[in-house]
């Protein structure tokens, strides 16, 4: 008899408001999990939060959310942005935690779930996340990050399988990026459902690429996102 899951890998919790993709700037409840598969740091740019995710706590479902980061939820004009790290690794927890969430509280969160697109997730979450916010990794994201290990093309066309519900957001610091998106994963993505996103975890960076991307996101009739949260605090994370 399978043994019922009943914690989470938490690294931290906050209440902001979302700060990239399609879904920037609504008010949003943060549960950042611990682990990641991938390790995105190079000369280019580098994981804001990779001190954070490294770190993370067993935390009974519980103790996850405080009743105030619930009744904020409650609303509905908050969503519950599930992220990392790669909080694909806890699937079958995440799984676990919602259903107990909807039974617990009575209602079932907007949910969004930030991903690296190399996991591909189960059936519980197809019907029960509402937003899902996938970020595939290119060669600038680190050469520790071998081809084979962050494309992923079955998870991939999931993913497309989405519609408007997914998103493909790509961090972008030049025209390899571009090229690169539309040679190497453009078998399993769509047109409209990608987004740029210009590379950079400080507000010193951003600007050095934010008008490249900007000019491209026109060329190619492409979504723009910005980093909100960059913008606005910087280096600073948990906010």
């Amino acid at each position: 008899m399978k043994k019922a899951i009943e914690k989470l890998a938490v690294s931290e919790v906050f209440y902001s408001i979302q700060g990239e993709g399609q879904t920037m700037g609504i008010p949003a409840v943060f549960l950042r999990l611990g682990g990641c598969n991938l390790l995105c740091e190079s000369k280019t740019w580098r994981c804001d939060t990779i001190e954070v995710w490294r770190k993370s706590k067993a935390t009974l479902f519980q103790d996850v959310l405080s009743d105030e980061y619930v009744e904020i939820l409650r609303s509905r004009n908050a969503h519950l942005v599930i992220t990392g790290g790669e909080p694909m690794l806890h699937k079958d927890a995440i799984c676990e935690y919602l259903q107990w969430f909807a039974y617990k509280y009575g209602f079932r969160p907007i949910v969004e779930i930030e991903t690296n697109g190399t996991i591909q997730p189960n059936f519980y979450l197809q019907v029960n996340v509402d937003y899902w916010n996938v970020s595939p990794k290119l060669k600038s994201a680190g050469e520790q990050n071998p081809f084979e290990k962050r494309y992923n093309d079955d998870a991939l066309s999931w993913f497309k399988n989405r519609g408007s519900r997914a998103i493909f957001k790509f961090v972008v610091a030049g025209e390899d990026d571009i090229l690169e998106i539309f040679q190497d994963f453009a078998p399993s993505i769509t047109h409209n459902q990608v987004v740029l996103m210009p590379a950079g975890s400080s507000r010193e960076e951003l600007e050095k690429t934010r008008s490249f991307v900007v000019e491209k996101c026109k060329q190619l009739k492409l979504r723009y996102s910005d980093r909100l949260h960059v913008v606005i605090w910087n280096l600073k994370t948990g906010v």
